[in-house]
């Protein structure tokens, strides 16, 4: 693979920060809790939709294809970051979007990838399921990244964000947020981490995300734990309790939070830790995936 293809280094910024956090929690439990600032590598193009898409982008300028076709909903960050990597190296990109009901205006996310020119086609939500049959006739076409970006190309990405996190540390554990399961894997994936891989669904029914990291794996894997219980009733949703949660934390920490996918993470490793889940003289390291254009402030902001 011909590494050298795509420069990034015009617009992403890694090896991205590792920062120990400081509480008397942490202090009282006796861990030690550090926090992965991967959503430092770009605005758009952030955290682990960054380390996903590398490999994937790559091997499309490689094989010399000039559009990018994916998949996803309304609040997609998968959708968010393929539309800005596109523009920014000059490919051309489509978005097939769940929900035939919908337009470019319906959400912020969509609003910008029209901007970035993504040309979004919305199908109900009966056909998306059938996406994989539908495009798998247009291979020879366009470049097809699965929703959420998650494949074997993927876990190549994320293991480098895993070798910079080694390069500082030895953690006993790392912690992800997980939709697809493709950002776990991808640690898993790293032959040097020899820790446990601590995974917080964001969806309802989580559980077989096991099944799916397994599956990229190519193996079993008894190195995963799944918390499935700080979901907030969803994927996308959330109530006061996690909204108070984000904003004390981000005043205690000056870091920023989103609703969907770090703030449930953070959420749940707070709890964890207080309900003596990690023994003593534990090492973690929370994976920060970035994502912040799904904070509600993020779009006051934009």
């Amino acid at each position: 693979m011909q590494v050298s293809a795509v420069d990034f280094s015009s617009f992403i910024n890694i090896p991205t920060p590792l920062k120990r956090l400081c509480h008397p929690l942490f202090e009282e439990k006796e861990v030690e809790v550090w926090l992965k600032e991967d959503y430092k590598t770009h605005e758009a193009v952030s955290g682990n939709k960054f380390r996903k898409l590398k490999y994937n982008l790559i091997e499309a300028q490689n094989k010399g294809f000039e559009t990018l076709l994916t998949f996803g909903g309304a609040y997609s960050n998968h959708i968010y970051a393929v539309a800005s990597a596109a523009k920014e190296l000059g490919f051309k990109s489509i978005g097939i979007i769940r929900g035939d009901e919908l337009n470019e205006h319906s959400s912020p996310t969509l609003s910008f990838a029209s901007k970035m020119g993504m040309k979004l086609h919305f199908v109900s939500r009966s056909a998306y399921r059938e996406k994989e049959e539908v495009v798998r006739k247009l291979d020879d076409k366009y470049f097809l990244i699965p929703e959420g970006g998650s494949n074997e190309l993927a876990l190549k990405g994320v293991s480098e964000m895993v070798d910079e996190i080694l390069n500082e540390i030895q953690p006993t554990h790392l912690i992800t947020a997980a939709g697809t399961g493709g950002t776990a894997a991808g640690i898993l994936s790293n032959e040097n981490y020899r820790g446990e891989c601590w995974v917080v669904p964001v969806l309802k029914n989580g559980g077989f995300i096991k099944q799916e990291i397994e599956s990229l794996l190519h193996q079993s894997e008894d190195r995963i734990q799944l918390f499935t219980d700080y979901h907030f009733g969803g994927y996308g949703k959330w109530n006061t309790k996690l909204s108070d949660f984000i904003e004390s934390f981000e005043h205690d920490f000056n870091i920023p939070l989103d609703p969907v996918y770090t703030g449930k993470l953070l959420f749940a490793v707070m709890d964890l830790i207080r309900k003596d889940q990690f023994p003593p003289n534990s090492k973690l390291v929370v994976y920060h995936s970035g994502g912040l254009q799904g904070s509600p402030k993020y779009h006051k902001i934009k």
